[in-house]
């Protein structure tokens, strides 16, 4: 067996090349193109090579280049990789040799679970939407921001639809600049919005594709994009060995310090799929005031909660408590039963 690690740079990477025994065999640039790749690292494959790379911006077409030669490829957390995170000498070389040394060692923490080409595709497109939400949600503030300085306040949600903006475009205003500057928002904001739903388009067709979607669906206040965006988030849900896992994977378990016989519990850690957890927690807000009969059991332990703890505590718990479900759900290939909430409470 061969071991490899490789530094990835944008243009050119560092490989280190080693055998069983830690004797170097090869090491160098080498550009960060496949074919490149191939060519330096191809007749190493035969013997069994594995290969360790840091995860970072272009792991997911590296991965799958690696993995399509032959190679074992091995992602890791650049943050747990100690040796190389907290090393005063940093240097493209010594990171690579570091890398075969402790993948040839056995001394790496847990890889990087690296999805499916289908749910990449699926997280580019969320994180599209999640950036055209974006812009369009600047773009209203900024009119908003122009209208209030001259003394015009609009509703809430007065630019969320064409509705609105059309009241606000024929309506006459006394500085002769604001026409203009309107004019131009709304072309923007109609741009974004026909982009938005054109994502949507694609997103919907994913929806209909995958049954999980369907079965997270059943559940109070989880629609299209929060469910597209577990499913996104986790991939495979039984790689996750207990739900516990999966909760913590989103960033929503509390940080811990023990030391002796003391026990000390800070806020939620904020590690893991970020996305996942903001969607989420948008829908434990939407649970919480959620009048329909199958978010009762859900909406009544939050308000028993939010009474000792607190409504910003009881909001995470109940996240966690939707995860936890939506987790059981696809595990046991099931759809949400209220009634067993109502049971278990």
């Amino acid at each position: 067996m061969l071991y490899c690690g490789l530094d990835v740079a944008m243009v050119s990477s560092y490989l280190h090349v080693s055998d069983e025994k830690g004797k170097r065999l090869v090491s160098g640039w080498v550009a960060t193109q496949k074919d490149a790749l191939k060519g330096r690292l191809g007749r190493f494959v035969p013997e069994g090579l594995k290969v360790a790379i840091e995860a970072g911006n272009q792991t997911a077409w590296l991965h799958e280049a690696l993995s399509e030669m032959g190679a074992d490829v091995t992602v890791v957390n650049p943050a747990r990789v100690k040796l190389i995170a907290e090393s005063r000498r940093k240097t493209d070389k010594i990171d690579a040799k570091l890398l075969c040394d402790l993948l040839r060692l056995d001394g790496l923490p847990c890889p990087v679970h690296m999805p499916c080409r289908r749910t990449r595709e699926l997280r580019g497109l969320l994180a599209a939407r999640r950036k055209l939400v974006s812009a369009r949600t600047k773009l209203c503030n900024v009119v908003r921001g122009v209208l209030r300085q001259e003394g015009v306040r609009l509703a809430a949600r007065g630019l969320s639809t064409r509705a609105g903006w059309d009241r606000l475009m024929v309506r006459r205003y006394s500085h002769a600049h604001l026409q203009p500057i309107l004019r131009a928002y709304y072309l923007s904001f109609q741009a974004l919005t026909e982009s938005l739903k054109d994502l949507d388009g694609e997103l919907a067709r994913y929806e209909r594709e995958d049954p999980r979607a369907a079965r997270l669906e059943t559940m109070p206040g989880v629609g299209r994009i929060a469910a597209l965006t577990f499913l996104g988030a986790v991939d495979q849900v039984g790689r996750f060995s207990s739900s516990r896992k999966l909760v913590s994977y989103s960033g929503l378990c509390p940080r811990v310090r023990s030391s002796g016989e003391r026990t000390e519990y800070g806020p939620i850690s904020r590690q893991g799929r970020s996305e996942l957890r903001a969607v989420w927690v948008q829908i434990a807000h939407r649970v919480a005031h959620d009048e329909r009969l199958d978010a009762a059991p859900l909406r009544q332990w939050f308000w028993r909660v939010a009474g000792r703890r607190g409504k910003k505590t009881a909001t995470v718990a109940l996240t966690r408590k939707l995860l936890t479900i939506a987790y059981h759900l696809l595990k046991y290939e099931q759809d949400y039963d209220p009634g067993r909430l109502s049971m278990a409470a």
